[in-house]
C-alpha cells in the first residue's frame, strides 16, 4: 500500500448484482514520458470515485518508480485494496520512447472464483 492510497475513495454499488465494466483512461507523465494510462474494472459491493483517482494518480506520479512496471502494479494493488472488484485491469502505453520502443504493460487481477470470460473476451482494446 502506498502513502497516496488515502486519496483513493469509492461510494456503494447499487448494483453490485450485474456485471458491468467500468473503464477510465488518462494521459500521464512518468519521469518526464508520456503515457496513456488506463483502469477497467468489474465492480462488486464498492465503486470508485474518478476525481478520487484523478488526484490519487497526480500524487503517485510525484514520487513514480523508474520502472513503470512497478507503478502499474503499485496501483493496481492500491485500487484491488480500496474497492476490491471482480476484476480489474491496469494497462501503461508509452509510444516511441527516448529508445524508440514502444512499451505496453497490462497487468490484471480477479477475485478467486470469479470468472466471466464471455464478458472479458468482448472487451475492445482500451487503447
Amino acid at each position: 500500500m502506498t502513502a497516496a492510497r488515502d486519496i483513493l475513495s469509492s461510494s456503494p454499488n447499487p448494483h453490485r448484482h450485474k456485471n458491468y465494466v467500468v473503464a477510465i483512461t488518462q494521459e500521464i507523465t512518468i519521469n518526464q514520458q508520456a503515457y496513456l494510462f488506463g483502469l477497467r474494472y468489474i465492480p462488486d459491493k464498492i465503486l470508485l470515485n474518478h476525481q478520487g483517482l484523478a488526484g490519487y494518480l497526480e500524487q503517485m506520479l510525484t514520487n513514480a518508480p523508474a520502472e513503470a512496471e512497478i507503478l502499474a502494479h503499485n496501483i493496481l494493488e492500491d485500487v484491488s485494496n480500496e474497492i476490491i472488484p471482480k476484476w480489474i485491469e491496469i494497462n501503461l502505453l508509452q509510444e516511441e520512447n527516448k529508445s524508440g520502443q514502444n512499451i505496453l504493460i497490462i497487468i490484471e487481477d480477479r477475485q478467486p472464483h470469479w470468472e466471466n470470460d464471455r464478458l472479458l473476451n468482448r472487451l475492445p482494446a482500451i487503447f
